[in-house]
């Protein structure tokens, strides 16, 4: 029996398709698994925050994400060490990052990492200590969602430092 090069032709041609068809349904695959563990967020949480102390300035709300106010902050002059309560509401459902600026020079002088809602940030570490005085600054609080990390509304909250 005499195989002509043709059918030897198609037939090498069929194993071959085979073949790329089956590695390209296993990567297929694989990546699918992949991407459930890749889309999962993780947030970074800020190692500072803690419990929510006294003295905090939110009044209530009951809709949407509630945004504490800061009318004024003392804090210790020439220390790059201090102590604040940037809290993110109990209940709110997000994440709260915090950025203080400078408003004269628009210098950002401390951003966290997330805190959680029902959670606080006591213990500050500012890039450099105030000079004693009053320093007009936002507190800017951005948002991520709790269940995908998705940026949410945020706030610029405008507060005078007071170092002393």
């Amino acid at each position: 029996m005499k195989i002509s090069k043709n059918k030897i032709m198609i037939t090498a041609i069929i194993v071959l398709c085979v073949a790329v068809a089956v590695l390209a349904a296993v990567l297929v695959i694989r990546k699918d698994k992949n991407k459930d563990n890749d889309d999962k967020f993780t947030p970074t949480i800020d190692s500072d925050s803690g419990e929510i102390g006294t003295g905090s300035n939110y009044s209530g709300g009951q809709q949407g994400i509630r945004i504490p106010g800061y009318p004024s902050i003392t804090v210790d002059a020439g220390k790059d060490n201090v102590t604040m309560n940037l809290f993110n509401p109990e209940g709110n459902p997000c994440y709260f990052t915090f950025e203080i600026v400078l408003s004269d020079t628009g210098e950002t002088i401390y951003k966290s990492d997330m805190v959680e809602p029902g959670k606080a940030i006591t213990n500050v570490k500012l890039q450099h200590p105030l000079t004693a005085g009053e320093h007009n600054a936002v507190i800017k609080i951005s948002t991520s969602s709790l269940t995908d990390g998705k940026t949410m509304n945020g706030a610029n909250v405008e507060t005078v430092l007071v170092a002393k």
